[in-house]
């Protein structure tokens, strides 16, 4: 078992890493981790790599995985993260309506969703926020339903990271 107890990088966000992740991948030496929304902020987690290397990941409190996190690289081998997609709720404000609807419906879907304590990320006049199963999304388009007129809801499977500070539920 291999010990990590930081993140490297990310190849999304480090041109140097993601150059290096290119070429290690075209030499077969790239190896991946799957890794939940809800298992990225624990600080303790064990995982088999995609090629069966076992690892313990023993994070600093507070740290966050993220999709194409690296957690380890030497000569022969790097290993990433492949962060879960999941299916969200994606909520848009119409843009033809006033601005006094425009308060109003955010309020109100603030006040709904917030009563499910969903975790959310506020983008592009959107809100997002993850679902258990299809069914909830009826659910929420009952919920919704006074605010039909003002909003559109559609449904996808993406990977899901919510606004920093959202995303913790406490009474």
């Amino acid at each position: 078992m291999i010990h990590i107890n930081k993140i490297i990088g990310n190849i999304h966000s480090d041109s140097d890493l993601g150059k290096k992740y290119q070429t290690m991948l075209k030499n077969d030496k790239v190896e991946k981790i799957q890794v939940s929304r809800l298992e990225a902020d624990r600080t303790r987690i064990r995982k088999l790599s995609n090629k069966g290397t076992d690892l313990a990941l023993t994070m600093e409190p507070g740290s966050h995985i993220n999709d194409g996190d690296v957690v380890l690289l030497t000569e022969e081998k790097m290993i990433i993260t492949k962060r879960d997609s999941e299916n969200i709720v994606i909520v848009s404000l119409n843009s033809d309506i006033s601005t006094q609807q425009t308060l109003e419906t955010a309020i109100k879907l603030g006040h709904i969703i917030g009563n499910m304590h969903r975790p959310i990320k506020v983008a592009n006049n959107q809100v997002h926020f993850p679902i258990q199963s299809d069914s909830e999304i009826e659910m929420f388009k009952k919920l919704f339903y006074k605010l039909r007129q003002n909003i559109s809801i559609k449904n996808e499977n993406i990977i899901f990271e919510p606004d920093l500070g959202y995303d913790i539920h406490g009474h």
